[in-house]
């Protein structure tokens, strides 16, 4: 790889990592709220279940008809654990059976709920008059034990009623081979006034832990308002109460990996949404609101999506919930990128070894560009006695100096653009395959060799401790400085100005400490693209010695 394309995408690594660093979601000041024009802050209220964060119940409400027992519900499937609690009539706890919280066989199934308090899926209340208690305590039928196996149906009802006959029944419909679910919630007026009620759903996320994610991934908000594509909010812009009321087809609280998907039966209207905390978020959505008489009823539900961003899985759940996986900038490039390694890893089941094919494949696509630069940067180095006497003869008048210079150029045919600008027609395809690594679920705890068990996480052979500091030991990081190096060794430099050169000796150093912390699956492409890049320079210069020597 030459010289100017490193400059080239170390510059365009700056702006991209920069931009994802500068403007992604830092962690918001304990106490910040959304605006108040379309978001409200959550204040907790204690409970006997803990603190769970949601509405306050109104003095004068409705009140419960009999106490029913706070317990749990658990429903259990082939791809997941999932526990409900009467209180509230909430997740508390949402297993993964087939993703682990760390890699190897010591993981334990991954919970995507994120904190106990902060419950996923809780009821829309703010709107409902009279109010009602805030937490509900349900009632159900249902056995502290579910077992579900592929291809069964079952049914979770939970039901509240008030002194006065006001009844809710919430309704639970889990799969045994799927992880899409259904949430429905019925009101009805069994009083003698009439009631007013807004069916929806509230969702609330804790990014903490894996779901926390990275500084170059996205977490937060994502509503499809039906049309403009998808809206992404995150922790920064709800802080700041830049999430829009308006209609939803659907709404998510999504993670680098896993999300949480809201698909109503018909359209809702995002009522609020707001910061929980430092790194909780909670998002609400609701129906359109109704009067009951004595005797109506009204009922809203929704499809729930909880699990892994597979795409085929978003695929299967709606038509245009891949668009989730954000592959960035260049995504039309990064979406076959990921499809041709997903297509590979049928036959070699090892992603590391189907992101060197991948890197090959590449390198090959872009042999002639390559080739050209390398002959455009051959042609500068052999006029380069000629540039250094023209730079010393009008050194004094850069005007003569660059016409001089283009002159030459012109006697010679060179192009000093063509060793450049087809270097840069692969930046895009780098920036591509870097969002698309980082964003790929199937590299989650996806093994390589040996130590490399994650090549979603940075590579840890062992730790050095010095100074109270425990420094970790990567080889991989390391190999792809040193070959770095040799590629500087091996290209040309001619027509670089002397702060330039300097610049290129620090270039191997400073990609080895950018690449320390970065997915080992990006380090791997990244070192095997300039083994490849110094094989091609060492064939491009034996045979242009070849030609010499037949000439002479």
């Amino acid at each position: 790889m030459e010289k100017r394309m490193i400059l080239a995408i170390a510059m365009s690594l700056a702006v991209l990592i920069g931009y994802q660093y500068f403007f992604s979601a830092p962690p918001p000041p304990p106490g910040v709220t959304a605006g108040k024009d379309n978001a409200v802050a959550v204040p907790p209220q204690v409970t006997k279940g803990g603190t769970v964060p949601g509405p306050v119940s109104v003095a004068g409400g409705l009140a419960a008809k009999t106490t029913a027992a706070v317990r749990t519900i658990t429903v259990k499937t082939p791809l997941y654990s999932a526990a409900l609690a009467t209180e509230g009539g909430a997740i508390s706890s949402f297993l993964l059976n087939d993703y682990k919280d760390a890699p190897g066989g010591k993981g334990k199934p991954l919970d995507i709920v994120g904190g106990k308090n902060l419950p996923p899926l809780s009821l829309y209340l703010d709107e409902d008059r009279p109010p009602l208690p805030s937490p509900l305590v349900f009632a159900s039928d249902a056995p502290a034990e579910i077992v579900l196996k592929a291809g069964e149906t079952r049914s979770v009802p939970l039901t509240w009623e008030s002194t006065a006959g006001v009844r809710m029944t919430r309704v639970y419909v889990f799969h045994g081979d799927k992880y899409e679910f259904e949430a429905s919630v019925e009101t009805k007026n069994g009083s003698k006034e009439p009631i007013a009620v807004r069916p929806g759903l509230e969702l609330g996320q804790l990014y903490e832990g894996e779901l926390a994610g990275d500084s170059y991934s996205f977490h937060g908000i994502v509503v499809e308002p039906g049309k403009g594509g998808l809206k992404r909010y995150d922790l920064k812009d709800i802080s700041k109460g830049k999430v829009e009321k308006g209609p939803a087809r659907w709404f998510a609280a999504d993670a680098k990996y896993f999300a949480w998907i809201i698909l109503p039966e018909r359209e809702w209207t995002v009522t609020r949404a707001a910061l929980v905390g430092e790194t909780g978020i909670r998002v609400a959505a609701a129906d359109t609101a109704a009067t009951l008489k004595p005797g109506d009823t009204v009922r809203a539900g929704a499809r729930v999506f909880a699990g892994p961003k597979r795409t085929s899985l978003l695929e299967a759940t709606g038509k245009d919930l891949p668009e989730l996986i954000d592959y960035g900038w260049f995504a039309v490039v990064a979406k076959p990128l990921v499809f041709l390694m997903k297509a590979s890893n049928r036959v070699t089941g090892n992603y590391g070894i189907d992101i060197i094919l991948l890197t090959i494949l590449i390198k090959i696509l872009f042999y002639p560009l390559t080739q050209k630069s390398m002959t455009s940067m051959r042609k500068m180095q052999e006029l380069g006695p000629i540039l250094k006497t023209l730079k010393e003869k009008y050194k004094g008048d850069a005007q003569r100096l660059n016409q001089e210079t283009m002159n030459l150029y012109k006697t010679y045919k060179i192009n000093p653009l063509s060793g450049c600008l087809p270097m840069l027609a692969q930046i895009p395809v780098f920036i591509a395959l870097y969002k698309g690594l980082l964003v790929t679920i199937e590299l989650r705890h996806a093994p390589f060799f040996l130590w490399v068990n994650d090549l979603s996480a940075p590579e840890h052979l062992w730790n050095f401790a010095v100074a109270g500091y425990t420094v970790p030991i990567r080889l991989l990081p390391l190999l792809m400085g040193v070959s770095m190096f040799i590629q500087q060794k091996m290209t040309p430099s001619a027509g670089m100005e002397p702060a330039q050169q300097k610049m290129m000796l620090f270039m191997p150093i400073i990609f080895t400490f950018m690449f320390w912390s970065f997915p080992t699956g990006l380090v791997i492409y990244w070192l095997v693209n300039n083994v490849l890049a110094i094989g091609q320079q060492v064939m491009y210069n034996r045979k242009m010695e070849a030609a010499k020597a037949v000439a002479s």
